[in-house]
C-alpha cells in the first residue's frame, strides 16, 4: 500500500501528464498532416483537445496554489 500523496508528488505527476499531452498532440498532428487536406479536420480536433487539456492543467495548478497557501 502506498502512502498519501503530497502536493509536490501530485504536481510532478501533472508535469508528466503535460509532457504526455504535448507529445501525443505533436505526433498526432504530424500523422494527420500526412493526409493533406483530408487530415485537416483531425488536426483541428487535436488542437481543440490540446487546448482543453492545457486549460485543465492550468486550472489544477492554480487550485493547488490556492489550496496550498
Amino acid at each position: 500500500m502506498q502512502g498519501p500523496w503530497n502536493d509536490e508528488a501530485a504536481l510532478r505527476g501533472l508535469d508528466g501528464y503535460e509532457q504526455m499531452v504535448n507529445t501525443f498532440a505533436q505526433n498526432a498532428k504530424a500523422y494527420w498532416r500526412l493526409w493533406g487536406p483530408m487530415g485537416a479536420p483531425m488536426v483541428q480536433s487535436i488542437e481543440a483537445w490540446e487546448q482543453m487539456q492545457r486549460a485543465y492543467i492550468r486550472w489544477v495548478r492554480e487550485v493547488s496554489r490556492v489550496g496550498g497557501s
